[in-house]
């Protein structure tokens, strides 16, 4: 395992290099601190810096629609901060978006409510500052009836669980408003620790966050690996998951993915990249840093997810260092 300074130092020295292929840049762009006056024109600069680079156009396609997939499950302590969220969708506004076309989303209406992402009530507008606001759960039964949402599995719920509307529990639903009805989307997940899967982070909130019936692999580190890196390759999935924009505001380094308040750190930086290997590869570091600091024992060995995510066609993307190039965006 590389220390954190090595990896800082390979990327470093990467950064000469312009990049092509989205999947081999990573942006990190520092943060003067956590308020909207902060992030949005941090976020502007990334989203520039990511364009120019590769050439993604994050503008309107056919569809004239976009998601932002945010992760809730920790509630209002271990969310996607709303300040970056409103960067974002403000900044795909100005690239012509209309704001009922970005659709923000994640599985569980439930922790959408805690996190203040949802009103208190389901009879209230389901949205957020004008923004339409979808939780898988709630739309899962019906788009358990088309084959391509379907995801099997033949791990199955925990014990004492709910049956599942669909008749089959070892069929989890894949979200279809990231599939079929949007241009792209931008994952903006939280980074933790997880027992299933060491990192809990740009892959987890892709595959495990992004699909109804998913508790049953958390208890099995073999078979949640495995998942995630199934649902993450889904080809109509992955081809319009152009960014992954993650936050250090507040990440937890033991307890996770619940939100645990002693065990939390905060960083004023944003990484940004269409590789999600390399954003939990460092985020592990980071982990592994904060363990280290408190005397807690670090994640070790290397989870599987990372050799799992390039082993055999799979190609989620790199997480050796001098693959990567790194551009450092000061704070604004």
């Amino acid at each position: 395992m590389r220390t954190l300074a090595i990896i800082a130092l390979s990327l470093g020295l990467a950064g000469a290099h312009a990049a092509t292929d989205p999947k081999l840049l990573l942006i990190e762009q520092k943060l003067g601190g956590f308020e909207d006056k902060d992030y949005a024109p941090a976020i502007e600069k990334t989203l520039v810096e990511f364009e120019a680079r590769t050439g993604v156009n994050l503008r309107p396609g056919d569809l004239r629609r976009c998601g932002l997939k945010l992760s809730s499950e920790g509630g209002a302590g271990l969310a996607t901060p709303k300040p970056l969220v409103r960067a974002i969708a403000a900044a795909l506004i100005r690239r012509g978006f209309a704001q009922n076309a970005i659709t923000l989303c994640d599985t569980k209406p439930e922790s959408l409510r805690q996190a203040g992402f949802l009103p208190a009530l389901s009879s209230q507008s389901q949205s957020f500052e004008g923004f339409p606001v979808i939780a898988w759960d709630t739309f899962a039964s019906v788009w358990a009836k088309e084959s391509q949402l379907r995801y099997e599995n033949q791990v199955l719920p925990r014990p004492g669980s709910q049956n599942v509307a669909w008749g089959d529990a070892r069929v989890s639903v894949l979200p279809k408003t990231l599939i079929d009805e949007v241009d792209f989307w931008i994952n903006l997940p939280v980074l933790s620790d997880s027992k299933s899967l060491g990192v809990h982070g740009a892959l987890a909130a892709a595959s495990l966050g992004n699909m109804a019936n998913a508790e049953r692999f958390l208890d099995n580190p073999f078979n949640a690996s495995k998942a995630a890196v199934e649902v993450c390759a889904i080809p109509k999935l992955a081809k319009r998951n152009v960014l992954t924009v993650l936050s250090l505001e507040r990440y937890q380094v033991l307890g996770g993915p619940g939100f645990d308040a002693s065990w939390c750190r905060s960083e004023k930086t944003l990484l940004s990249s269409a590789n999600p290997v390399i954003i939990d590869f460092i985020g592990l570091q980071k982990i592994n840093a904060g363990r280290a600091a408190s005397g807690v024992e670090t994640i070790h060995p290397e989870p599987p997810i990372f050799n799992a995510a390039n082993a055999g066609e799979i190609r989620l993307g790199t997480c050796r260092p001098a693959d990567i190039t790194l551009v450092r965006l000061p704070a604004p």
